[in-house]
């Protein structure tokens, strides 16, 4: 049976690794998802790599290995809460008090410092004392709490973070209409799959931890639940990766819209005209979600008009949230038609715009005697790394550089195709033109 436990494990361990890197290579438009789901994924497979060396004992080679992966165990629990709750609400950074989740696995590193302070002869030793001699059983190994309360602690983490994951799930159902629901009644159904697959794993455990048939089994429910898990994730990025990636599509939304005169215009027009913000009224009309080609313009428009007239971007506390305030667009759908009509996140999209800023007030006598850092400040950046950073990802120069050499002002026209680089605008600035047409021509 032990072939049939290194078989499974392998192949768990490809399908993890290949399914994170997917996650965090792959797919960029819902960066902070994709990484909390790829941890959980790598964390299975940091187990199923020792549990790999361990049935082949490969791991008395390097006996070390034996309690690496016990820490990471009780942060599965945490990422995956905070992947509920970063698809549920888009969230794209962590919240004020997430760190606290680290605190039990830092605790659980401590327990194993003993083990780790053993000699390779006496950690080979207790290997064979604990899972080669004896019938395999959990076993803390030389931790600080007795085996018992270890496990029974883990267990009980774990449990409260899926509890967590299901209250935010029947919260969400409970708060949100009907039509947000069966607009997203998919991805609804594959985070309840999730995380039932996830108690599925806690039940397991917990019966091969008190249950002394599966406790001595040569395969454990456990490991196969583990590895049906991992394949099962897998098989969804490949064949439905919307769900993954967090891809809200809400029936009908309301949406804060020009009147009905503005709209005829704007559908006369290739371009749409642009009119006050104050102007713009707020009607309930469905929209439906992937948006027409009037629909698409009408959120540009008001996204654009917000962003030049009021320069919200200035303030360095400048948040997707506050946007939303601001303009009364559902936080998902502004989230992602930003992605998908400019190719940028928020924060990117609002860089990009801190920059614009500055390429346009260059010139400005009062800026002149300002620091780089100052300068950064007028612009919204929190610092001056940040300002420098962004600056140089997209337009391939120092802001310091650009300010000392005047052929560079043409960068101006790097920020309306960001997929151009500095070096295209400078050699084909005619080009560049016809295919960008600004504002600032």
């Amino acid at each position: 049976m032990e072939s049939v436990n290194i078989v499974l494990h392998i192949i768990s361990l490809v399908f993890a690794i290949l399914a994170a890197s997917l996650l965090l290579f792959v797919n960029q438009e819902r960066r902070h998802s994709n990484t909390l789901l790829a941890f959980v994924l790598l964390a299975f497979a940091l187990q199923h790599l020792v549990l790999f060396l361990l049935f082949s004992k490969w791991i008395l080679h390097a006996p070390w290995l034996l309690r690496v992966a016990g820490p990471s165990t009780f942060l599965i629990g945490p990422a995956a809460c905070l992947y509920i709750r970063s698809v549920l609400h888009d969230e794209m950074q962590y919240r004020k008090y997430d760190w606290l989740f680290l605190v039990p696995a830092f605790l659980a590193l401590v327990n194993f410092v003993p083990y780790y302070l053993l000699s390779n002869q006496e950690k080979i030793e207790l290997l064979y004392r604990s899972f080669y001699n004896n019938p395999r059983q959990p076993d803390s190994g030389r931790g600080l709490l007795p085996s018992p309360i270890y496990y029974s602690f883990r267990a009980l983490w774990s449990g409260f973070c899926i509890w967590l994951g299901y209250s935010q799930l029947f919260r969400f159902r409970k708060d949100s209409s009907a039509a947000l629901l069966e607009g997203n009644k998919i991805l609804i159904r594959w985070l309840f799959t999730f995380n039932g697959l996830l108690t599925a794993i806690l039940l397991a455990v917990l019966a091969k931890l008190f249950i002394v048939p599966v406790k001595n089994s040569p395969v454990t429910v456990s490991d196969v639940l583990i590895a049906v898990t991992v394949v099962f994730i897998c098989l969804q990025l490949f064949l439905r990766p919307h769900i993954l990636y967090g891809v809200h599509s809400p029936l009908s939304l309301p949406l804060t819209l020009p009147d009905q005169g503005q709209l005829a215009e704007i559908t006369e027009s290739a371009v749409p005209q642009l009119v006050p913000l104050e102007d713009v009224e707020s009607a309930a009309i469905p929209i439906q979600f992937s948006p027409t080609d009037l629909e698409s313009k009408q959120y540009k428009q008001i996204i654009e008009l917000y962003f030049q007239e009021r320069k919200p971007y200035l303030n360095m506390d400048f948040s997707l949230e506050k946007a939303v305030e601001d303009i009364r667009i559902p936080r998902y759908i502004l989230s992602a038609f930003i992605n998908r009509q400019y190719g940028l996140g928020f924060r990117e999209f609002i860089n990009r715009h801190r920059i614009e800023y500055f390429i346009e007030n260059k010139d400005k006598e009062e800026w002149k005697l300002l620091t780089l850092e100052a300068i950064a400040s007028h612009c919204g950046f929190g610092s001056r790394s940040t300002f420098i950073r962004s600056f140089r990802q997209y337009t391939g120069y120092n802001p310091s550089d650009f300010l000392k050499k005047p052929r560079l002002h043409s960068l101006s026209y790097r920020l309306i195709c960001p997929i151009l680089r500095a070096s295209d605008i400078l050699q084909h600035p005619n080009d560049i033109l016809i295919q960008c047409p600004s504002r600032y021509k």
